[in-house]
């Protein structure tokens, strides 16, 4: 019993998991490039509005302040920088990697337990739902970190570049952390259920009924 609630918390943070990557996937807001002008520090042009540009794997936004958000997708691959291209790779991956473990994870749940194949098979797939939610993690954690490394290596201070074009993290990094813990937590839940069910069912001894047979004969040939 305790297994089993164990394993819908660890179905649970799968599937949200899973959510949190295909919106992480599609946000624009990977990369946001502000064009500060008016003397560089502000972000408030003479005309008081600002412009900003959200890059994200597979589309572009540009904020013209009051004007409303715009957004494309891009004309080309080239125009790709190597961080967001090998992330348009791996996050596809991802979201595929955490859609078959959410599926895997939910049917052994359904699975019937009172055959021995049906037991051995709900094994490998909680297994397997597991070791998908732990690469998954690895291929969001390689361009998160690509990406945060760039932008903090080449973001320019405002102070010191005036009327340059300063280069923020975007929202979809950070929440791309939380997006690591639940899928994390998941697939470690889903490799102890594994386990936890091998050890129950070694554990548990059914008696045979052809043993129950024998000893109900003995007993008759004694009475008599």
């Amino acid at each position: 019993m305790a297994c089993f609630l164990v394993q819908i918390i660890g179905v649970l943070c799968g599937s949200i998991g899973m959510i949190l990557t295909w919106v992480i996937t599609l946000m624009p807001q990977w990369r946001i490039s502000i064009i500060a002008e008016n003397n560089g520090h502000t972000i408030n042009r003479l005309d008081g509005q600002w412009i900003s540009r959200h890059d994200g794997l597979w589309r572009t936004c540009v904020n013209n302040g009051h004007i409303s958000q715009g957004c494309n997708g891009y004309d080309s691959v080239i125009s790709l920088t190597t961080d967001l291209k090998a992330g348009r790779v791996l996050m596809s991956f991802a979201v595929m990697l955490t859609l078959l473990g959410f599926l895997f994870s939910f049917v052994a749940m359904l699975m019937s337990q009172c055959r021995e194949k049906s037991r051995n098979g709900k094994r490998c797939l909680l297994l397997t739902s597991g070791i998908f939610y732990i690469l998954s993690v690895i291929l969001i954690i390689i361009p998160v970190s690509w990406t945060m490394k760039n932008i903090i290596f080449y973001s320019c201070d405002s102070i010191v570049c005036r009327g340059a074009v300063r280069i923020e993290l975007g929202e979809a990094l950070f929440l791309a952390w939380p997006t690591v813990a639940f899928l994390l937590v998941g697939g470690i839940i889903m490799c102890w259920v594994c386990t936890c069910r091998h050890h129950e069912e070694r554990g548990t001894y059914v008696p045979p009924r052809d043993q129950e047979m024998v000893c109900r004969e003995r007993q008759t040939e004694e009475e008599l």
